[in-house]
């Protein structure tokens, strides 16, 4: 179904300075995995008709704008050392071309997960210790004349955040040679460096179970998302914690089902940015895993998974993140809770507030899909934005618990699930 065309390394456009050979990694950098952070955009034969030369030209433009995108994103460019440190040493990023042989249609609506992953270099979305280089980049031509154009970028170096500003600025360079290059701010280790004294961290290894688990899709539309903000009983409700609190009451309610009816303990983790919230202030440029993550309380019963309840400690985690100082970036407690095992750990993360669809114009035009590879692991949700402004979830459960939560009449009552069999 799939045959590679070419493969190169697209270097830098000009050389890093030798005053910027290093990038120290702070201590919540070392403290992820070597995950690489895989995003993929789908663009019809009619768009891609309107370059001249056609698809010859668009590899030639990404190719050359890329290498103009590493010279300011300069440490994805380089190498990893011992965990603490990145050598910017212009070692390039991958950028293949492939052949779909299917029409795009079938790939991006297919109901297996994995036949959308073909968009990337196979084994790389998510790959905990991929000894490849910090970024890969692909295009795919599919059968119809349509592409997709996707890439998956170190998340030593930077979140989602700030993947989305590397893809942005790649964008715009694309289109237009008179773009003001980007001049991105990186923390490195000033804001949470490693103690006095110490090594870096061993880089860990979280074992993915993504190959236990499956990934589909369900639109919230406009009208649904107002529905379902309307039907908790509080004030000023917002999409992110309605939303959230569907998915996790559906997911957990049913993991009980699958269960004999035994509801398991279990807790709701989220992503969330600080960069709002340091002294002081970061710039809006600023670069690197400037995050934490809200916990909820740990829920035994069905009685607990009411939505109102759920939205208000939903509430009540931001407002702890808030005000508790340093410990607003440790992350500890989340990884702590994956190794324990003590209770099923759901985890989401709200990428709506990143424009992928309205930004990711290369020159011609606007993706009709923004997505992100399957992973990395079982019980994650991910809230992407739609067209129309509603809100795309990619929820990843495994086959017993989807079979279920596919079908929960709360969830389809605002839900639509989309390319399911």
């Amino acid at each position: 179904m799939l045959s590679i065309i070419s493969k190169k390394i697209i270097k830098p456009f000009t050389p890093t300075p030798s005053t910027q050979r290093w990038h120290k990694l702070s201590h919540l950098d070392q403290g992820l995995t070597h995950m690489l952070i895989p995003f993929v955009f789908f663009y019809p034969k009619n768009q891609v008709n309107a370059i001249p030369n056609g698809a010859k030209q668009i590899s030639d433009l990404l190719a050359n704008s890329l290498s103009k995108t590493l010279t300011c994103y300069y440490p994805w460019a380089g190498s990893l050392k011992d965990n603490a440190t990145i050598e910017c040493d212009d070692n390039g990023a991958e950028f293949l071309e492939v052949q779909i042989n299917s029409p795009m249609d079938n790939v991006v609506n297919h109901p297996d997960s994995n036949v959308k992953d073909l968009t990337f270099p196979q084994g790389v979305p998510w790959g905990n210790d991929v000894d490849r280089t910090l970024t890969i980049a692909q295009l795919s031509y599919f059968e119809c004349g349509g592409i997709a154009i996707s890439a998956c970028l170190s998340h030593k170096i930077g979140d989602a955040r700030r993947a989305y500003c590397f893809l942005r600025d790649w964008a715009a360079l694309t289109r237009s040679t008179k773009t003001i290059r980007p001049s991105p701010y990186f923390v490195e280790d000033s804001i949470l460096p490693s103690p006095i004294g110490a090594g870096p961290l061993i880089s860990p290894i979280y074992r993915s179970n993504v190959d236990e688990c499956v990934q589909k899709r369900f639109i919230f539309s406009s009208a649904k998302l107002s529905a379902l903000k309307s039907s908790i009983d509080m004030q000023n409700v917002t999409s992110n914690e309605a939303v959230n609190a569907l998915l996790y009451k559906c997911a957990a309610s049913s993991a009980a089902i699958v269960n004999s009816g035994s509801l398991n303990q279990s807790q709701l983790f989220q992503f969330a940015d600080m960069r709002d919230m340091t002294s002081p202030q970061l710039p809006p440029n600023s670069i690197g895993n400037i995050l934490s993550a809200l916990s909820s309380p740990i829920y035994h019963n069905k009685e607990e998974l009411k939505l109102s309840n759920l939205v208000v400690d939903i509430r009540k985690s931001k407002d702890n993140l808030s005000t508790s100082g340093e410990k607003r970036f440790a992350i500890k407690m989340l990884l702590d809770a994956y190794g324990t095992g003590k209770c099923d750990v759901y985890l989401s993360s709200n990428l709506c507030k990143f424009p992928f669809i309205q930004d990711l114009d290369f020159g011609f035009g606007e993706p009709i899909r923004a997505s992100i590879g399957r992973g990395p692991y079982n019980k994650v949700f991910f809230l992407m934005r739609t067209h129309d402004g509603g809100i795309e979830a990619l929820v990843h459960l495994n086959e017993q618990d989807m079979s279920v939560f596919e079908h929960d009449k709360h969830l389809l009552e605002f839900a639509t699930p989309v390319g399911h069999s």
